[in-house]
């Protein structure tokens, strides 16, 4: 049975969400998945493939997501890699938003590993779990609140991973 490691970089909560849908339908398709913060793995050597999250802030994934990458750069360029972000943005899959997080993400990722499939999603914004600074940058930018997050396109992407990691 392959293994699979679904790990994530989250802020506020929005992509634990989404990792654990992914999570769930790699399980109900027969995979044994291990689903863990970036930051708690030591090693993802071990396992058949990786599947990586984060949200874009400031287009950027989060340091945890960049770091994991980086640090176990040697060991992902030897497994099959899918990657998947999230952020307010996405809530509208326009082509020029779909542009800017296709380029967020290269720029996260490019210098260290290929990944054979990207998922973009939608995400949620809570101002009542945000930091004082986000709320602000949060009114500046009349984002209004919600959980924009779409399970069903989440687990159809989640679906179609085996065949994008494993031919």
């Amino acid at each position: 049975m392959k293994h699979i490691l679904v790990c994530y970089a989250t802020r506020y909560g929005s992509t634990v969400g989404i990792a654990a849908i992914i999570a769930d339908e790699l399980k109900k398709a027969g995979y044994q998945v291990t689903l863990s913060p970036a930051s708690d793995v030591h090693d993802p050597g071990s396992y058949d493939a990786v599947v990586i999250g984060s949200p874009l802030y400031m287009g950027k994934w989060l340091a945890e997501a960049r770091e994991f990458v980086s640090r176990f750069r040697n060991s992902l360029k030897s497994r099959p890699v899918a990657i998947f972000t999230a952020g307010f943005t996405l809530r509208q899959r326009t082509g020029e938003n779909l542009r800017v997080a296709d380029e967020a993400l290269d720029s996260s990722v490019k210098l260290f590993i290929s990944p054979l499939h990207k998922g973009y999603f939608a995400g949620k914004l809570d101002p009542d779990r945000m930091s004082s600074a986000d709320r602000e940058i949060i009114k500046l930018t009349g984002a209004m609140p919600g959980d924009f997050r779409e399970p069903d396109e989440i687990k159809k992407w989640a679906r179609e991973l085996p065949a994008m990691l494993f031919g």
